[in-house]
């Protein structure tokens, strides 16, 4: 009987051994469930930022008015007749 008792002693201990530290135990479910989180969290950062980078799009080919505000920012183009003026900060005085 007691050697029955010691076999289920030690079947008990296995399983738990195995239940709280193999590959898809406890602590596994838990530091996936954590890694699922964070992973979600960039997607939807980044679904953020497709929304808005396909709405630039989207207005870049609807009309003229986007290409040129973007020309005249980045670019720094100017339509005939028009004066550039840079206004300096002042900043940068030697």
């Amino acid at each position: 009987m007691r050697l029955v008792q010691l076999i289920l002693l030690v079947l008990i201990v296995a399983l738990q051994v195995r239940y709280w530290f193999a590959d898809n135990g406890y602590f596994d479910n838990q530091r996936l469930a954590s890694e699922l989180s964070t992973q979600q969290t960039e997607l939807s950062a980044l679904q953020a930022k497709n929304d808005l980078l396909r709405a630039r799009v989207d207005d870049l080919k609807s009309g003229n008015d986007a290409i040129e505000e973007l020309a005249r920012q980045d670019l720094g183009l100017i339509q005939p007749g028009e004066i550039f003026v840079i206004i300096h900060s002042g900043s940068d005085e030697p």
